[in-house]
């Protein structure tokens, strides 16, 4: 490809494809696009990692990578072709696959055509300190999460991450957008002889990030829950920490916030749109212009995004579309396509949950008898229709008594719809952090339904 030598790798994140470079190679493969509508996708990434375990760092990886994806609409019907090699034959060939492709797979009376250009909101995402990170800087942080664990007699685990991607679309209907983006990462979680805690922070800007105070949190978390006591399955109040309130929220872009599964008659939202489906106290929309989320200014047909309001106030109000389920529905897309084709139709990929004004200090003294959960795991979909999932508290379960955290609690498994965990909240957080995906606040919830307990 033009300027392939310069695109090697020599350490940093600059071998990453560059604007100019992407624009010549989408070039290439649509000039040969003939009558037919053309789509290419380049998608780079450079993903440094340091890994820890037992107080000590016992990893550091670098995965560089890049990938094209060339989508052609051939004779009503449509092939696609995606490789990582980059040389000149690969590019002149791939078209060509891609329309044989498309000769052996059905013929869609109602495939749109690819979508025109479109002004694309800038988006500045890059920050230096995560661009010029380096495995000293990450080991750095990586010691200052593991003084106070170690100083106290207990063992952290974790990484500390940073990455660069680009991605870039271009068509033959004369789309060109092209966005260079940064994210760092800290996980941490921290074992006691009988309990754990666990946090993460996420940012585009590795300076923003606080190693130390994460670690002084979650070992705070873990020395609390010492000792944890046995309680019944049932309903109860909880307090759930941001993670935990998005590893739920996380599911509903799946399970009913496409407008493919609408149009499918799968989605929660079926035969509810315009009525109220949580409390009012919740709003939830997709917003990749949010501070907060790590999101990109247009999605993997180069449609730029839009906000797109889901739950108003307890209401369902919105879904988020792709072309192709936006042409069903004579609408326009609203820029949530992932790469083209696929069976999950357009996606809610930066949910951002609207705060209240309780901190949960204020959560905590309001509650008589309750449990305050971190996280949840290992969760899975029981019915999708009823937004059901099972799932297991863990890292910090604690028992609230009279106002005040009194002990930890061994985890326990729970089966809860979550529109239904959204109708039972009470209190909402004042404050939102990015974690699980989801921008999200604590909440406090009431009845939520525990099915059993474990043996840690």
């Amino acid at each position: 490809m033009p300027g392939d030598r310069q695109m090697t790798r020599e350490g940093t994140a600059s071998s990453l494809i560059d604007a100019a470079q992407a624009r010549a190679v989408a070039s290439r493969i649509l000039a040969h696009a003939g009558r037919d509508e053309v789509e290419a996708v380049i998608l780079a990434s450079d993903n440094a990692l340091t890994r820890f375990a037992n107080n000590v760092v016992h990893q550091n990886v670098d995965d560089v990578d890049r990938t094209i994806s060339v989508r052609v609409l051939h004779n009503g019907r449509v092939g696609s072709i995606a490789t990582n090699q980059m040389d000149d034959t690969t590019l002149d060939g791939l078209l060509g696959r891609a329309r044989r492709v498309a000769e052996v797979l059905p013929h869609d009376p109602d495939l749109p055509p690819l979508p025109p250009p479109a002004p694309i909101k800038p988006l500045p995402a890059c920050a230096a300190a995560t661009l010029d990170a380096t495995p000293d800087d990450r080991a750095t942080g990586v010691l200052e999460m593991i003084e106070p664990v170690a100083r106290d007699g207990l063992t952290a685990a974790g990484t500390f991450g940073t990455a660069v991607n680009v991605q870039s679309v271009a068509n033959s209907r004369g789309v060109f957008a092209y966005h260079k983006s940064t994210t760092a990462s800290l996980t941490l979680t921290v074992l006691g002889a009988d309990s754990s805690g666990w946090g993460e922070e996420h940012s585009r800007d590795a300076a923003l990030l606080s190693p130390r105070a994460l670690g002084e949190r979650i070992l705070e978390k873990a020395q609390r829950g010492r000792e944890p006591i046995e309680l019944a399955a049932g309903e109860y109040d909880v307090e759930l920490e941001a993670n935990a309130v998005a590893e739920l929220v996380s599911f509903l872009p799946w399970l009913g916030m496409s407008a493919l599964a609408y149009q499918e008659g799968r989605s929660f939202m079926n035969g509810r749109m315009g009525e109220r489906i949580t409390g009012e106290q919740i709003t939830i929309a997709d917003d990749a212009f949010d501070s907060r989320t790590l999101g990109t200014p247009f999605d993997m047909e180069g449609v730029p995004r839009e906000h797109v309001t889901l739950i108003d106030h307890g209401v369902a109000r919105g879904l988020v579309y792709d072309t192709h389920t936006a042409a069903r529905d004579h609408v326009a897309s609203t820029g949530h396509s992932l790469l083209q084709p696929n069976a999950y139709g357009p996606i809610a990929t930066h949910l951002v949950v609207e705060t209240g004004g309780a901190t949960l200090d204020e959560m905590i003294a309001a509650t008589e008898r309750g449990i305050l959960v971190t996280r949840f795991w290992y969760n899975r979909v029981v019915d999708p229709l009823q937004t059901i999932v099972t799932g297991m508290t863990r890292d910090g379960t604690f028992l609230i008594e009279n106002g005040r955290v009194v002990s930890g609690v061994r985890n326990l498994r729970f089966n809860q719809s979550v529109l239904a965990m959204l109708a039972q909240a009470d209190m909402i957080g004042k404050d939102a952090v990015l974690t699980s995906g989801v921008v999200a606040p604590p909440m406090r919830v009431r009845g939520f339904r525990f099915t059993g307990v474990t043996r840690f």
